[in-house]
């Protein structure tokens, strides 16, 4: 419900671009202005006239805010959300010559590292302006592994954005030798978005998933990572039914 109304919200007042939110605004207010003087000198212009107006508005305002909710409620109760793939979960047994990681946490981004050496022989570091320095702290303490310069994201809520600088690693950047399968990609770390354009990277392909989970002790505080966890993407079996979905560890 609360993303619901925030959607609405962002209908009613969030200006996607300059110039006709300008144009727009201008017109509304020039509007506004004139039911206003059409009000004022229909009902008056006294102190309780004009509060009970302002009330009046409000309540419209808040009518039509509530049915943009109920409207868009409607439309996303429409939208299939069942995903067609098993979703699997296992140790990582493996080590591999490549890793995609996003950088939010040292201790986090250490553990990735260390648990594929030695066989790991380039890691990527995607990042946003303000783990610049983290990741570049990282590069430090790996240069073997981290010579390629930290790829920085410039908008770390925007999924797509991610999505295509993963793209481009397998795309454009690993060695002539290599297979997408030698890399895997870590999606812990930095935001929710950072996450969803990570595995939207991978999903329906070959190219392995990974997730660093956190240690924590008795009274839940983190004190550590765990080693990663492999995740595996798979189409569902065609005599599955695709409303199911299987998640196993």
């Amino acid at each position: 419900m609360r993303n619901t109304l925030n959607q609405t919200l962002k209908l009613f007042f969030s200006p996607e671009t300059i110039a006709p939110f300008l144009l727009s605004s201008i017109c509304l207010a020039i509007f506004g202005s004139a039911i206003y003087d059409i009000l004022k000198n229909t009902f008056g212009d006294d102190t309780p006239t004009l509060i009970r107006l302002a009330f009046i508005s409000l309540l419209i305002l808040s009518f039509a805010i509530a049915i943009g909710v109920w409207v868009i409620s409607q439309r996303l109760a429409k939208i299939p959300v069942d995903i067609p793939f098993e979703v699997r979960q296992k140790q990582l047994d493996r080590q591999y010559r490549g890793l995609i990681l996003l950088v939010s946490q040292p201790d986090t981004c250490e553990t990735a590292i260390r648990f594929h050496l030695p066989r790991l022989n380039t890691c990527w570091l995607l990042c946003s302006t303000k783990t610049l320095e983290l990741a570049q702290q990282v590069q430090q303490q790996f240069p073997t592994v981290c010579s390629d310069p930290p790829i920085v994201i410039n908008d770390i809520y925007n999924p797509l954005e991610f999505c295509d600088r993963i793209n481009e690693i397998y795309r454009h950047r690993l060695p002539v030798s290599w297979q997408e399968t030698d890399v895997i990609a870590d999606y812990t770390g930095m935001t929710a978005h950072a996450s969803v354009g990570t595995v939207l990277a991978c999903i329906g392909t070959d190219r392995p998933l990974q997730y660093t989970p956190a240690k924590r002790n008795t009274q839940g505080k983190i004190i550590g990572c765990l080693d990663p966890i492999r995740v595996l993407l798979k189409p569902e079996s065609a005599t599955k039914p695709l409303s199911k979905r299987s998640y196993q560890r």
